[in-house]
């Protein structure tokens, strides 16, 4: 930065401050602020400003309205999930061992 640019921003400052603006903004930073006053919600005694809750009920109020938009496409899932779980189930099928004497595996 030139000493010209610093000149002209130090400049600018003055007149900024001698400006009815500047010295209004003056006046309020000057004066301390006074907490009694102040609004008691403007003020957090805690260490963030929400409770864990409100985060939750947030996101699940938002998934509730994005499946509701998208409800034909959540109930053709669940029947294409209804369906092959059903021919997984007809395909897949094992034997189960019994207990006897050919199995050799009773516990008895």
């Amino acid at each position: 930065m030139s000493l010209t640019g610093f000149a002209i921003a130090k400049e600018f400052a003055e007149a900024f401050q001698s400006f009815h603006v500047g010295e209004q903004l003056a006046e309020e930073l000057a004066t301390p602020i006074n907490n009694a006053k102040s609004h008691p919600a403007a003020l957090t005694t805690k260490k963030y400003g929400i409770s864990k809750k409100e985060p939750l009920v947030a996101c699940l109020s938002r998934e509730h309205l994005l499946m509701k938009r998208n409800s034909f496409v959540h109930i053709l899932k669940l029947i294409q999930l209804i369906i092959m779980a059903l021919i997984a189930m007809t395909l897949l099928r094992t034997q189960m061992h019994k207990c006897s004497m050919e199995d050799g595996i009773c516990g008895f």
